[in-house]
């Protein structure tokens, strides 16, 4: 549920004042006792969200003609997050690709507020997650986070990227972003990239025929659905090799 309801819920009662009636005299004892206990949860509730929100002001994209830098629609999506070692559940999210940065929307006074992205292990959004990997002996080139598509032994993420590029059109200059997505595959405790059928077979070598004949059986066409035909493959080689 949206933390934006709770709020607004836990501020109608601290604002609400007692009901009372002629014939029945108010029990003030109980009153203030009821109305202390709804402070405390309010303020427990604040507390718990304020790890989340402190962040800096994001400045928005101003949109032409529908192009945008996040991941999926231009709205907010409801998502997970581990941020700041804390798991904060169905909160608005916006993933800006052009940026790689991860945006949220402040509680109380509706800002978008930009994330501190070392703070961040992983966030869902849209049905996919996102896990932050840092680049060093693992095979990766650039630190920033990775679409997690398999999660078993060979995982499979994707780099997801945006680039803003202006293209002159009868003398008018069009911006549009141009989305470009980098797929790894982790093998022997390295993620190799992996661009087409060819490259993924090289990699899979020592189950080369086997996963020939798999990819034939079952139809896999890498061409209009790469990233499901990847993933589909890493899970046969690992079933082969348990």
């Amino acid at each position: 549920m949206d933390t934006r309801y709770y709020c607004s819920l836990l501020l109608g009662y601290l604002l609400a004042g007692p009901c009372t009636a002629q014939s029945v005299k108010p029990d003030t004892a109980f009153l203030t006792l009821a109305k202390n206990n709804q402070v405390t949860l309010y303020t427990d509730f604040i507390h718990g969200q304020s790890r989340l929100y402190n962040g800096s002001e994001y400045r928005d994209y101003l949109s032409q003609d529908e192009e945008h830098p996040y991941f999926g629609v231009d709205d907010w999506a409801y998502g997970d997050i581990i941020y700041d070692d804390e798991l904060y559940k169905n909160v608005p999210l916006f993933y800006d690709l052009s940026r790689d940065k991860v945006i949220s929307e402040h509680l109380l006074n509706g800002a978008k507020l930009e994330l501190v992205s070392e703070k961040i292990r992983r966030f869902s959004i849209n049905g996919h997650t996102f896990t932050r990997r840092q680049k060093g002996g693992n095979g990766l080139a650039e630190d920033g986070f990775y679409d997690l598509l398999y999660d078993g032994r060979s995982k499979v993420i994707v780099r997801r990227e945006k680039r803003l590029q202006q293209k002159v059109e009868s003398n008018d200059i069009i911006e549009i972003f141009e989305e470009k997505n980098r797929l790894f595959v982790l093998k022997e405790e390295t993620f190799v990239p992996v661009k087409n059928k060819s490259s993924v077979l090289d990699l899979f070598a020592d189950r080369k025929q086997e996963v020939k004949s798999f990819m034939k059986k079952n139809n896999i066409k890498f061409k209009t659905e790469r990233e499901t035909a990847v993933v589909r493959v890493a899970e046969f080689y690992d079933t082969q090799n348990k």
